[in-house]
């Protein structure tokens, strides 16, 4: 049966034949033969099977303004804006033991302002490495200027292990506060401490924590911004 083309298929949908007999037949571009590409207005030869056309050829060249249509590419889908937000970039640590020095030094009794969480772990890091090698030269020295007692047992004084005990109380005490408000939360959530057995698990899970990228009322991030700024206790 002979019929014309009333329209190519597309992605928007399956092509249209107007047969001869009146009747319109649907038809897909893969049951064209000769490896034709159907445009609108053209006139085939095609096998009827009820509404669908099959084993379709094309007659005719397409009339000039489909050729033409055909011919003209798609519009590019316009490009989407990029989104207003994007992933805070985090700033590069200064280092382990530069935050354990400046935490004894420049920090000693800083309450105010932010701490980032590798500040606080470096810091820490570093002051249980101390400890274990200030209690070896006590021992050292302890077994060098008292020797030992009657069972055979070393002498020892935890002098230099005392001391930088006693120096370390602020500074850590510090550092937690500021971590604290690098989460946005409250100092004096460092008193969990007194809570026996799931105060220290809970603080311990709060330094953990990653920095908040957004500026709060202790300043700016310290891992995402830069600075430290700001409030105590509050």
């Amino acid at each position: 049966m002979r019929g014309e083309v009333l329209k190519a298929d597309s992605p928007d949908g399956a092509g249209l034949i107007l047969g001869e007999d009146g009747r319109r037949y649907q038809f897909s571009q893969v049951q064209v033969r000769n490896g034709s590409v159907l445009q609108a207005g053209q006139t085939v030869d095609f096998v009827s099977m009820g509404e669908e056309a099959r084993d379709i050829y094309a007659l005719g060249a397409a009339p000039a303004a489909a050729q033409a249509a055909a011919a003209t590419p798609y519009p590019a889908a316009p490009s989407m804006p990029a989104p207003a937000y994007a992933a805070p970039v985090p700033q590069p640590s200064d280092g382990l033991w530069t935050y354990f020095i400046r935490t004894l030094t420049k920090n000693f009794a800083q309450f105010n302002g932010r701490a980032r969480r590798a500040e606080y772990w470096g810091y820490f890091l570093f002051v249980i490495i101390a400890y274990v090698v200030l209690f070896i030269v006590d021992i050292v020295l302890s077994v060098s200027l008292y020797g030992t007692d009657q069972y055979g047992d070393p002498n020892i004084i935890p002098v230099l292990t005392g001391l930088f005990y006693i120096y370390n109380i602020l500074p850590g005490l510090s550092i937690t506060v500021r971590r604290l408000h690098d989460q946005d939360l409250s100092g004096w959530l460092v008193l969990l401490n007194f809570i026996p057995y799931v105060g220290g698990f809970i603080l311990l899970v709060f330094m953990f924590m990653d920095s908040k990228p957004a500026t709060n009322k202790h300043g700016p991030s310290p891992k995402y911004a830069g600075a430290m700024t700001a409030d105590t206790f509050a």
